[in-house]
């Protein structure tokens, strides 16, 4: 039964009513953890999670420092422009160090390092599960990079050294990252009963709820991605009419989601929810068209040098993990329609004010008066 469950949970977590008045804190932005009662592990999983964070990115940074003084050399670019042109032509050189695939997939890490620091902070506040296991697949997904990364193209010299020790930074912090997140993911829930009580149906559907919103904002951060690779070599693989759009879709993107979490879905506005749909579905046709695209122009990709100075780089990594990329928002976009429409039937049943500016219960037996055989 609820009372049983709910007993057990109370014996579990020791949910006493000073430790349950002071548990919470109801915040501007919603109803977030008292982080004055962390207990040691959740303090050693934040610091591992900050730690690792800035340890990435300030070698990911340094490493765009490195590649953008590297050798730009203006007399090999010129010895290639000879040699492309009596292969048909120049038109695609490009000596700026931005055109390097290392510099597409540094600024690439660096955005995925800002969604996955959210993942963890906001996942560990506000107890939300869903975004604690997307960040550790974040997590699974930089180590990947990292590790082949540097296997394909270790670089020389500079170059090579922060690669290295970007490697031996995310293999030591990977493992432990994950280990410790899924310990504090186990122990997830208290937050979660004080807000919502232990009926069932209002549980699954606040899970769903937040399960919605991190979709929500997975498909900001696949969007942000597809950007940054698209624009690959200074945008020479986009046609003009598609600089112009693509950089629309991202905002519209960025827009909806701000609008879906923060108005629609907080404040239930039912109607206006419809709009969503058909929002929502303008970046899986970009998805599908960019899939198209890539297949098309693959050649392009794989014969194109990266820089006009090491003619032996091209830019297939860029449309592998481009079509990728789009194919996961694909197959991503039925999930977070379902749980959308879901999330929309649950509009009116109780959960308007939960996670908002709402005041807790300040003992646990409130909650219990809640429960039903």
């Amino acid at each position: 039964s609820c009372v049983l469950q709910s007993l057990m949970e109370v014996s579990k977590n020791m949910y006493s009513p000073l430790s349950s008045a002071k548990y919470v804190w109801n915040t501007p932005f919603g109803t977030i953890r008292n982080v004055s009662l962390f207990t040691w592990l959740e303090w050693t999983y934040m610091a591992v999670v900050i730690l690792s964070i800035l340890a990435v990115f300030s070698l990911s940074i340094k490493s765009l420092v490195v590649i953008s003084e590297g050798p730009t050399n203006a007399s090999a670019c010129a010895s290639s422009c000879v040699n492309d042109v009596l292969q048909g032509g120049c038109d695609k050189s490009c000596d700026s160090w931005t055109c390097k695939e290392d510099f597409i997939f540094a600024v690439l890490l660096l955005i995925n390092l800002v969604f996955c620091s959210f993942y963890a902070i906001d996942g560990l506040f506000r107890e939300r599960g869903f975004e604690t296991l997307a960040y550790l697949l974040g997590v699974v997904a930089v180590y990947l990079y990292v590790g082949i990364n540097f296997v394909r193209n270790p670089g020389t010299g500079s170059t090579y050294i922060f690669k290295l020790l970007r490697l031996v930074a995310v293999g030591f912090t990977a493992p432990l990252n994950i280990f410790l997140g899924l310990i504090v993911w186990r122990r997830m829930g208290k937050l979660n009963f004080l807000m919502v009580g232990c009926i069932d149906s209002l549980m699954k559907a606040f899970h769903i709820r937040s399960s919605f919103v991190t979709l929500v904002v997975f498909n900001v951060e696949l969007m942000a991605s597809i950007t940054t690779l698209a624009f690959a070599r200074n945008s020479a693989f986009l046609s003009i009419a598609e600089m112009v759009v693509l950089p629309m879709v991202l905002c519209l993107t960025i827009l909806l989601a701000v609008f879906t979490v923060l108005i629609l879905v907080r404040y239930e506005w039912r109607k206006t929810m419809f709009l969503y749909y058909p929002f929502s579905t303008i970046t899986t046709i970009y998805y599908l068209y960019k899939i198209i695209n890539v297949a098309i122009e693959f050649h392009d990709y794989k014969s194109t040098p990266d820089h006009c100075s090491t003619p032996e780089g091209n830019y297939l990594a860029v449309a592998a993990v481009l079509l990728l990329a789009c194919i996961l928002g694909i197959l991503a976009y039925p999930a977070i329609i379902t749980v959308a429409c879901i999330t929309h039937h649950n509009f009116g049943k109780g959960l308007k004010n939960i996670g908002g500016k709402k005041e807790v219960p300040p003992t646990i037996s409130v909650s219990l008066e809640n429960c039903i055989i």
